[in-house]
């Protein structure tokens, strides 16, 4: 999937105005039963915002649980003060949003919003410049997977997220890159793709398990079908992640299937197609005897979609429903959510006429 960047401009905007092992300040929210989340992603230009608190009050209030924001984004940055002395080195946290992550999860809880702290693991342009050791040889902007000190430093971003109370830990770009590879070495040796994205999910499993938090990950819809030129190419077996991780979110927006998809001449005019991507998903965690859930990432923008509406949102969170999914989550790059917003009220106040 390829994300829109966030403006630059909207940074230098932003204003700084289970149970645990060891508990952090914040209380978690944890999930609730059944496992049901449905929330939106808010990019690093919102959450430091003073209306971001008016935010997350439209989320929950439109029937809501979660929102998904950035501890690391997809430029490398980190969007809160940090003390791990590798981002003191490179200054990864000098373009930090939050005075206070701690803060923001606070009041997202006084509003019974779940935070789901996502991490942008080897795409790091931002680190993989300044620290060039521990980044892959011959292509830029991503640290080697296969790097322990480069895992050591996304593994200190875990702790000291799960450290502010955070919900959930979403690992995201944990994977190879897969475009621009004509140079790329990956220094594998007798090594697989999938044993090393495999063994770091695992080393984060055993952080997130200790602190009682659920950890997820979001994954290509393309994954979903495992090829094996997919499963190769990414890193992400997803038989062998599924045991790791409490969920798994594909990104089966339907603007992003080729032409030609299920016989569609343009798969983003078919919300349904939210339902193929998380079925196959559904079915490959039950044949790996995983017990994780599949939590799609849904379509929230208009982007090669013709009739995108609050009625076509509502027919994606149904598709998921209908394929196995458990809750949803929706994307727009720049933050936009009124179709997204009046779809998850209408799909409660539908639920709560037929007695759900």
């Amino acid at each position: 999937m390829v994300r829109t960047a966030i403006v630059m401009a909207a940074l230098a905007a932003a204003s700084l105005s289970f149970a645990d092992a060891a508990p952090a300040a914040e209380p978690r929210l944890g999930w609730p039963e059944g496992g049901q989340l449905s929330g939106v992603y808010a990019h690093i230009g919102m959450i430091g915002q003073p209306w971001f608190p008016g935010f997350l009050r439209r989320v929950a209030a439109n029937g809501m649980n979660a929102v998904v924001i950035d501890g690391k984004d997809y430029s490398g940055w980190l969007t809160y003060p940090s003390s791990i002395p590798l981002a003191s080195e490179t200054h990864a946290s000098s373009h930090a949003v939050l005075r206070s992550l701690g803060d923001l999860v606070h009041t997202a809880h006084g509003l019974g919003v779940r935070v789901l702290l996502r991490v942008s693991c080897f795409h790091d342009p931002w680190t993989a410049s300044r620290r060039r050791d521990l980044a892959i040889r011959g292509i830029g902007g991503w640290l080697d997977p296969s790097s322990r000190d480069a895992q050591d430093y996304l593994l200190a971003v875990v702790d000291e997220t799960l450290a502010a109370g955070v919900d959930e830990i979403q690992l995201d770009y944990v994977r190879y890159p897969t475009e621009g590879l004509k140079n790329a070495d990956f220094g594998l040796g007798t090594r697989t793709t999938t044993d090393v994205i495999t063994g770091f999910v695992e080393r984060v499993h055993e952080r997130t398990k200790a602190a009682g938090v659920p950890l997820s990950l979001d994954v290509f819809g393309v994954v979903a079908w495992q090829r094996a030129v997919d499963v190769r190419a990414t890193g992400q077996d997803l038989a062998r992640l599924g045991p790791l991780v409490e969920a798994v979110s594909p990104m089966v927006y339907p603007s992003h299937f080729r032409a030609g998809f299920n016989g569609y001449e343009e798969p983003g005019a078919h919300p349904e197609v939210v339902a193929f991507g998380t079925k196959e998903a559904e079915q490959v965690l039950r044949r790996a005897h995983a017990s994780a859930v599949v939590r799609p990432w849904i379509q929230g923008f208009p982007w090669h979609a013709p009739g995108y509406s609050a009625s076509y949102v509502m027919q994606e969170i149904a598709q998921a429903r209908v394929a196995g999914g458990q809750g949803w989550l929706a994307w727009n790059a720049g933050g936009y959510y009124a179709e997204v917003f009046a779809a998850s009220w209408q799909t409660r106040a539908s639920e709560k006429k037929g007695g759900r």
